[in-house]
């Protein structure tokens, strides 16, 4: 790669992951827009594979204390479960009318996450939980956006530490069951091994930057930043589907 796009890359992954330390999500939202301007997504989403699965399992490490099994391995099941109808529809086309509704969703869900009192620790209500995650897992296996579940789940955490550790939990989940899929695929090819070595001093980087910033804000802000990333998710989504429609 020539030394100019290696310092592009390096760039768009460190912010991109400095969202990733303060938020627990959020990295593809900036990075993979950024970078498909010179990569196919063929390449993009293998060589970030092995990164996402590493800097989620330091997230849920660090945060392990604060970790709720009562709350993250129900949503894990049910968004895996919701990955193969989602992977399998996949064959027949991703409808962008569908992504379109997906991302005003995703912006709704936002507006009322800004709107309502802060105030997690909620006992998850078992219907609920199941049917959001399994929306989210389809839509994860369609598109490639798993954000749904985050909604439901910032409402149960008591701070933003079980957040990011219980979040960070089903990507890792995810994580992994998208790398052996890439993997028995044959789509981790020769080409996207320069881009997970630029990734990963860069997202280290961030990661690091972001645990900086973090010590410095208060809970209040946090939890504002949180959702003003889900809401970009949305924004992100519903801005393509319209591109791709019209």
């Amino acid at each position: 790669m020539e030394p100019g796009r290696i310092c592009y890359y390096f760039f768009c992954v460190c912010v991109s992951y400095i969202i990733k330390s303060l938020a627990g999500f959020g990295d593809t939202l900036l990075s993979t827009p950024l970078l498909s301007l010179y990569l196919p997504n063929s390449v993009i989403t293998p060589a970030f594979a092995p990164v996402s699965l590493l800097f989620n399992a330091g997230i849920v490490w660090q945060n392990r204390s604060h970790f709720s099994p009562r709350v993250v391995l129900p949503i894990s099941v049910f968004v895996l479960i919701g990955v193969v109808p989602g992977t399998v529809l996949l064959k027949f086309g991703s409808p962008q009318g569908l992504k379109l509704v997906l991302g005003l969703v995703i912006i709704g869900l936002g507006g009322e996450m800004l709107m309502r009192k802060p105030g997690g620790g909620r006992t998850p209500n078992p219907a609920v939980q199941a049917a959001v995650s399994f929306c989210s897992g389809l839509m994860a296996g369609l598109f490639g956006i798993n954000l749904l579940f985050l909604a439901y789940m910032e409402r149960c955490a008591i701070n933003r530490e079980e957040f990011r550790a219980n979040a960070c939990f089903v990507f890792l989940l995810e994580n992994i069951f998208r790398l052996i899929l890439l993997l028995a695929g044959g789509m981790y090819v020769s080409a996207c091994l320069p881009l997970t070595l630029t990734a990963l001093p860069a997202a280290a980087a961030g990661m690091k930057l972001g645990a900086l910033l973090d010590r410095r804000i208060s809970d209040r802000f946090s939890r504002r930043f949180i959702i003003y990333v889900f809401i970009l998710g949305g924004v992100s989504t519903t801005v393509y589907a319209l591109c791709q429609l019209l």
